[in-house]
């Protein structure tokens, strides 16, 4: 079930090789697991726990359910299983200038894997953190290098604050984010998120078993990793069972992504549903989706492969606009950390590559096909907002250079982009929390490009700069070449522990600025408020501390048309 070149990964990912010492066994619910003793990092691993029954045959296309199997004696637990359909839908690893195929892909999938020091006793109750991958609703996995978590939890044992780390395998594509009329009807939207929810619900009955606090949970994610972090806050009306105490959203938040309306699924994504039930021969099917259910695995991944689908409003996780969720503060009320990088922009999924703009008719169009479409009145106030000023566009401070070559406006688009899907969200929802909640909300500015202007997992055509997914080989704080290398600059690397150490602080003490670094000119990261609002700017060479009012007049007019942008 593993890879095949995993065991060569394994051996980059932990820069050392694994080699088993003493088995370390857990005992869980359900019975005793067998993991990998990790003595490079003094640390324990634990993969592949199932936390649900696999959806495969009958449960596919259906919510997941608890895993209700026990035994007797002890199983393995020291390799990752598959990882969900959709991985390869992303390029593919850079490992020492080679790319490294193998990853294989499965229905059987919804796993948790777990790293935490050695020698943890049940008793000791650690802080969690549990990542959610991105890869937007169509690709990630815990298999992937980047998300090693041996180093943060290594930060952790450093500064005498140790946590452990767990990620959550979820369904992806059209295996967990399906939409259409039938689906809906059948209220099994959203099973990604679903998935999600239910590996909380294990750790809050198992990680107690492996050393750690289910009241000291931190959930976190980038991109759609981050998305999914907001969705959980306003899930359920707000109501997260006591889940977490925290979380993150990088390069996300509850607001930007449009979420589609039953009423909306028509003219958005019935007709892919369509495609893929033509495609696997089940459109004449009386129960399409029980028909789904029967088509071979390989059959339907190759039908939904190229088909982009996200969250909706399935009336139940999601049962009102994020917007709307705040606005009656129905919204689960824990500590946060919220952040966006300075160019978000230049990824080549949220800025406009792939339809280049060169002229105001193409820029207009563009903008008038965002959220649920936009009228004229709003279309022409945003032009007005963003003029054809390349001084003034995405990459910011890149002067009058226009890169052309990705269209002629391609700037003017980019800054769009970015503040719509990202940095307006991010002010929005920092300014409501800090007025209406105790718990505290720091905010951040990524603002440091790749040492070698590449983002192998995102963006290399320029212009890259600092572009969306660029921060997390620092909260990784992964020194390994893989495809996000840190680059073999020291002052690089000293960011690169500060982020990581940052966020170990917060996962432990819910505050930031206990990280135990001596440094005298690392700026001591503020609390979020409205009356002062201010970011941390993680930057290579200086870090620092900025007040929250860049494009303060265009930031604040995307808040203005949250139901227009269907978010």
């Amino acid at each position: 079930m593993l890879f095949k070149a995993y065991c060569f990964l394994s051996l980059i990912g932990h820069a050392l090789a694994v080699s088993v010492v003493s088995s370390p066994t857990v005992h869980t619910i359900n019975g005793t697991y067998s993991g990998l003793s990790i003595p490079s990092f003094n640390q324990e691993a634990f993969y592949g726990i199932p936390y649900a029954q696999a959806p495969v045959g009958d449960l596919r296309l259906r919510r997941s359910l608890p895993y209700n199997q026990s035994w007797s004696g002890i199983r393995n637990a020291t390799v990752r299983s598959d990882s969900c359909p959709g991985f390869n839908s992303f390029p593919l690893n850079l490992v020492g200038g080679s790319l490294i195929d193998g990853l294989t892909l499965g229905e059987d999938c919804l796993t948790i894997d777990i790293v935490r020091p050695a020698n943890v006793k049940p008793s000791e109750k650690l802080p969690v953190f549990v990542w959610f991958y991105g890869g937007g609703f169509i690709a990630g996995g815990s298999a992937d290098p980047k998300y090693n978590m041996s180093y943060i939890v290594k930060n952790s044992m450093d500064m005498n604050k140790p946590i452990m780390g767990a990620i959550i395998n979820y369904r992806t594509m059209c295996f967990g984010f399906l939409a259409s009329k039938e689906v809906l009807d059948a209220n099994v939207g959203n099973l990604g998120l679903f998935d999600q929810r239910q590996g909380l619900k294990w750790i809050q009955e198992n990680i107690k078993s492996f050393g750690g606090d289910p009241k000291m949970v931190t959930i976190a994610g980038e991109s759609a990793g981050g998305s999914s972090t907001g969705y959980h806050l306003i899930g359920f009306n707000g109501n997260n069972d006591g889940l977490f105490r925290g979380a993150i959203m990088e390069s996300a938040s509850l607001l930007g992504a449009p979420i589609n309306t039953p009423e909306q699924l028509q003219r958005s994504y019935q007709g892919m549903y369509d495609n893929i039930t033509t495609t696997v021969g089940c459109s004449t099917s009386n129960d399409s989706l029980a028909c789904l259910r029967t088509v071979p695995y390989e059959t339907l991944y190759d039908a939904c492969t190229g088909f982009r689908q996200t969250p909706i409003m399935d009336g139940e996780f999601i049962s009102q606009l994020p917007s709307q969720s705040i606005q009656k503060g129905e919204i689960a009320d824990v500590a946060i950390i919220m952040g966006t990088n300075t160019d978000e922009g230049t990824a080549v999924f949220l800025g406009p590559r792939a339809n280049p703009l060169n002229t105001d008719e193409e820029v207009s169009n563009y903008i008038r096909a965002l959220g649920s479409g936009l009228d004229n009145t709003t279309v022409e106030t945003v032009m007005k907002l963003y003029p054809d000023d390349p001084t003034w566009g995405c990459p910011f401070g890149t002067g009058p250079e226009r890169f052309a070559d990705q269209g002629y406006q391609y700037k003017r688009g980019a800054a769009i982009a970015g503040d719509y899907f990202m940095h307006s969200g991010r002010r929005f929802y920092a300014n409501w929390h800090s007025t209406r909640s105790k718990k505290p909300i720091y905010t951040y500015r990524f603002d440091q490009a790749p040492w070698d202007m590449r983002e192998p997992s995102i963006m290399i055509v320029p212009p890259v700069y600092v572009t969306h997914y660029s921060e997390i080989v620092y909260v990784f704080d992964n020194p390994n070449n893989n495809s996000n290398f840190i680059g073999p600059y020291p002052s690089y690397a000293r960011l690169q522990s500060f982020m990581s150490r940052s966020w170990v602080s917060f996962v432990h003490d819910l505050n930031p600025n206990n990280h135990g670094l001596q440094d005298p000119n690392l700026p001591k990261w503020p609390t979020y408020d409205s009356r002062h609002p201010q970011n941390i700017v993680f930057r290579e060479g200086g870090s620092f501390i900025e007040n929250d009012d860049y494009r303060k007049q265009q930031l604040a007019f995307w808040a203005t048309i949250w139901p227009e942008l269907q978010t």
